[in-house]
């Protein structure tokens, strides 16, 4: 994963993080809609980035062990 990949998701779970941090400074009070947003906006992100990585990771894995059962 590239640098730039590192700090976009850490930007994401931060946000997610801050949110639901948020929500629990405030006990009783509603939740914010800023906090709402930002968790409903953020976590299908973060979810999606976080399987596509796994899921590239293990496909770029299996075709690396492909190509070298190949050439040996």
């Amino acid at each position: 994963m590239s640098g730039f990949k590192r700090y976009l998701v850490g930007c994401l779970v931060a946000m997610v993080f801050f949110a639901g941090l948020d929500s629990y400074k405030h006990p009783g009070e509603g939740i914010r809609y800023g906090a709402i947003l930002l968790v409903s906006a953020g976590w299908p992100v973060v979810a999606a980035m976080v399987v596509g990585s796994t899921i590239g990771d293990i496909v770029h894995d299996a075709r690396q062990g492909e190509a070298e059962g190949k050439a040996g």
